[in-house]
């Protein structure tokens, strides 16, 4: 099969070609090789896409017409982008002959009978894959124990979603949400409460949406791009629960969580569980248990239809969000909370990936600016910017994202294991699977690998230095202080021995 590459035409065996699509929506892997334009969903299929043009040095061209061949062999697939295809030649092996030349992926030339010469692809250099391939079972199974580890730890602590309504913060227990998703407009059903918008299809099962805002009796603002729907699980039933804006993940003591006032008790609040007070404001933890409804529950229950469905234990929660135009995904169990980005102080000679430090409730920790680890495009921050905040290593540690799209709940036949090209670049070492969801890929990150061990050792040294010197400016400042005491009592006590 031949294809063009500018004036030149090239050619690989049939048989390594499985199929030939167009150039469909990419997901650009940060740190991957530069000739490797991303990961495509292929019909469930996740497969790497080179740039033929960038892996052979060619000059690049605009991508708009151009196809993408699918390329198989010793079950390794990879897609390669193309000018153009050309068309299925048959050749005799006397037209095949050995070509001096200093590239790896052409050894060998076509020359046809009317004269023209084609270049024949190696197709196995272009699938090389080097050794760095670690992803064990071994390592897998050592994570979760840690994971195991960390839960019994934070036993003592609760976590809880916050989000907005009418200018007011309130947050839901996080064991109770299932997932975050976009509001989409409901189907309406007739007899139901007004504060029952509707129902919509979710994977398959019907899901009732509530709008908890005319549920509480507050102020209902216009549905925009920020309009959420928290979908919570109570007594095996799911409900969504349509919010203004999503804020927080928050993680704090139980013994932080106070009782209501009786003012709010006696008009009646039964929903209000507790109250969280931060520097910022003041959160009302909502119990969902006052929320649901049987009447909301046999909605779901009568209008479920028979469909094959993937049971919570076979789905995963995920933490997504974005850096750059890709979506990222961690497991939600790695976070310890989401927080607005709140005053960074920077650090001289800190590693360039090191946004700086900020106060989290008392306790110091660094900022880790993903777009910078990543090598893309610097940008100012704004209102959607977050800092996940997760345990590394047994210190707090912050990683700043353009915005936090929700929690999702991910099949695990939906997951697979990251293409073996990115395994051998810089992006294997820290993307451990890829999340395969209609048209779109989330790329899954291993948080605790996001830094080298060389990157480690540079934040720990910085991390030193910035403690060594808010340790010299205590210092300093006492020492100060003292001299200015002393210095204003000298001067008192001669005055007193002038006076007498």
């Amino acid at each position: 099969m031949t294809f063009a590459l500018g004036d030149e035409i090239y050619a690989v065996p049939v048989e390594c070609v499985r199929e030939i699509v167009r150039l469909q929506r990419l997901t650009r892997v940060p740190l991957a090789p530069k000739y490797v334009e991303g990961i495509a969903n292929l019909r469930g299929e996740v497969l790497p896409i080179m740039n033929l043009r960038k892996r052979l040095g060619l000059e690049e061209i605009n991508l708009e017409t151009a196809k993408v061949v699918i390329l198989e062999q010793s079950g390794k697939t990879l897609g390669v982008i193309v000018d153009r295809t050309a068309q299925v030649v048959h050749i005799s092996p006397e037209q095949i002959e050995e070509a001096d030349t200093s590239s790896n992926f052409v050894r060998r030339v076509i020359r046809t009978k009317e004269g023209s010469m084609y270049m024949m692809l190696e197709v196995d250099k272009l699938l090389e894959l080097g050794e760095d391939q670690k992803n064990s079972k071994t390592t897998k199974a050592l994570e979760r124990t840690e994971t195991e580890k960390e839960q019994v730890a934070m036993e003592k602590y609760i976590q809880i979603v916050t989000f907005e309504m009418s200018g007011e913060i309130y947050g839901f227990p996080i064991e109770y949400v299932q997932e975050i998703i976009r509001y989409s407009k409901p189907t309406e059903v007739p007899d139901v409460p007004p504060y029952v918008k509707g129902i919509i299809n979710l994977r398959g099962d019907v899901l009732p949406i509530v709008d908890l805002r005319s549920m509480l009796n507050l102020m209902v603002s216009e549905v925009n791009e920020l309009t959420k729907v928290i979908v919570l699980n109570f007594k095996g039933a799911s409900i969504g629960f349509i919010v203004d804006k999503i804020s927080e993940v928050l993680r704090v003591p139980e013994s932080e969580i106070k009782d209501p006032p009786p003012l709010i008790r006696q008009q009646g609040n039964k929903e209000v569980l507790g109250i969280v007070r931060t520097e910022e404001n003041s959160i009302m933890i909502i119990d969902p248990s006052i929320l649901i409804s049987e009447e909301v529950i046999g909605l779901s229950e009568e209008r479920e239809k028979k469909v094959e469905t993937v049971s919570v234990a076979e789905e995963e929660q995920y933490v997504v969000f974005k850096v750059g135009e890709e979506e990222y995904g961690v497991p939600i169990e790695k976070i310890r909370e989401i927080n607005r980005v709140s005053s960074i102080t920077k650090i001289p000679r800190a590693p360039k990936f090191l946004e700086g430090l900020m106060n989290l409730r008392g306790e110091v920790i660094p900022v880790i600016d993903l777009r910078k680890r990543f090598e893309l495009e610097l940008r100012e921050r704004d209102e959607f910017t977050r800092v996940i905040v997760t345990d590394l290593d047994k210190k707090l540690v912050g990683f700043m994202v353009d915005s936090v799209e929700g929690v999702e709940k991910i099949p695990k036949v939906s997951i697979a294991d990251a293409p073996d090209m990115l395994l051998t670049s810089d992006a294997g070492k820290f993307i451990s699977s890829v999340a395969r969801l209609k048209e779109k890929v989330i790329l899954i990150l291993d948080i605790e690998k996001i830094l080298t061990e060389a990157e480690t050792e540079k934040l720990k040294r910085a991390m030193e230095r910035a403690e060594g010197r808010s340790e010299e400016a205590l210092k300093t400042k006492k020492k100060t202080k003292s001299t200015k005491s002393a210095s204003q009592t000298k001067p008192e006590g001669k005055k007193l021995k002038k006076s007498r």
